[in-house]
């Protein structure tokens, strides 16, 4: 029985892959994994699989790890089914929605198709380099889709997620310490002002409490 053995990471898919972290555990049986390894990224059934011999099937299965451990190059653009996908332009412009899920999605990698949807989505316009991409919106039919992805796309896409994050988390004090003083800034002016119209009033009280709140 001639095999296709995937020989690239990208030649790998995210549903694929999903299937294979379901049943690579501590606990495993390794002759099961390595079984069901060759089922998974062969795409032939268990049954077929048994018919290999024991130390071919154990060399097949070190390939295909092998493979797994691959590291593929972060691309913003691929297509799918036809259909060209790009990266979200500026990690800095997410939105709420897109934050939110990105977050949640990210705890488990069983939600990789979902991790997907979010960051990759439909280019509706491009120049160039420049492109536009679909408003996001929380889609099952999206995610489904992103199942077909290739999984190095996806896992380094991941990376370079966390990677441009922790940049502005490492920014964030310093742009957050400016903001901060500007606003002190103002809030002091408008309390000698309040001051000057005579006596504490409720204005001035809620204004000393913004600029505690800001001190923290």
């Amino acid at each position: 029985m001639k095999l296709q053995i995937p020989t690239l990471i990208n030649d790998i898919t995210v549903s694929e892959y999903l299937k294979f972290i379901e049943v690579n555990k501590e606990d495993a049986d390794e002759e099961f994994l390595i079984h069901k390894t060759i089922s998974i990224f062969c795409g032939i059934s268990m049954k077929e699989v048994l018919t290999i011999d024991a130390k071919e099937a154990q060399d097949i299965a070190v390939e295909i790890y092998a493979v797994l451990n691959q590291k593929a190059n972060f691309v913003d653009r691929f297509e799918l089914n036809g259909v060209k996908y790009g990266f979200i332009p500026n990690l800095e412009d997410l939105s709420l929605g897109e934050y939110i899920d990105l977050e949640t999605y990210l705890k488990d990698q069983k939600n990789l198709h979902k991790v997907a949807a979010v960051m990759y989505r439909p280019i509706v316009k491009q120049y160039k380099e420049l492109y536009d991409i679909e408003s996001y919106s929380s889609d099952l039919k999206a995610q489904e889709l992103m199942k077909q992805a290739p999984i190095g796309v996806i896992s380094q896409a991941v990376v370079f997620f966390y990677n441009i994050v922790n940049e502005l988390l490492m920014d964030s004090p310093r742009y957050l310490e400016k903001q901060v003083k500007e606003a002190q800034e103002i809030i002091q002016q408008e309390v000698s002002l309040l001051k000057n119209m005579g006596g504490l009033t409720q204005s001035t009280y809620l204004v000393k409490v913004m600029l505690g709140t800001l001190n923290k």
